[in-house]
């Protein structure tokens, strides 16, 4: 995987996460998925058989999800705990990835697309301790 696709890091401000881009397979675009203990997922753009939601996990005080966009492009993401939801607002990255993050902890999050919606559930993300900590 190649870091020297011309995409600036995004960072998420809430998790400290950052998202780069690389170069997968055939040089489609590949989301990298960074935390402060490293790389947790690399994502590669697939085109028509997409992973609409491709990750979503909650830490203390905030979640985060990412997938690929859809075939148009736009996705409405909405984070669900019990009876209340939080509608979010998702960035476009690379063209061809989306990552949306919410203050507070939600259960699970769902997202629509022109043609259709699916939800999944959003894991619970412990930081590995630092030695000393």
């Amino acid at each position: 995987m190649s870091h020297a696709m011309a995409f600036p890091a995004t960072p998420l401000p809430a998790s400290g996460w950052e998202l780069r881009v690389g170069r997968g397979s055939r040089r489609r675009p590949a989301l990298e998925v960074h935390t402060g203990d490293g790389l947790i997922d690399v994502a590669v753009a697939r085109g028509a058989d997409t992973a609409l939601i491709r990750g979503a996990v909650r830490g203390r005080g905030w979640s985060v999800a990412w997938g690929e966009l859809p075939p148009g492009g736009e996705v409405l993401v909405e984070f669900h705990a019990g009876r209340s939801a939080l509608k979010a607002t998702a960035v476009t990255i690379a063209g061809a990835f989306w990552v949306a993050e919410v203050p507070g902890r939600f259960r699970s999050v769902e997202v629509t697309t022109a043609v259709g919606r699916t939800s999944h559930r959003v894991r619970r993300f412990r930081q590995a301790r630092l030695p000393g900590r």
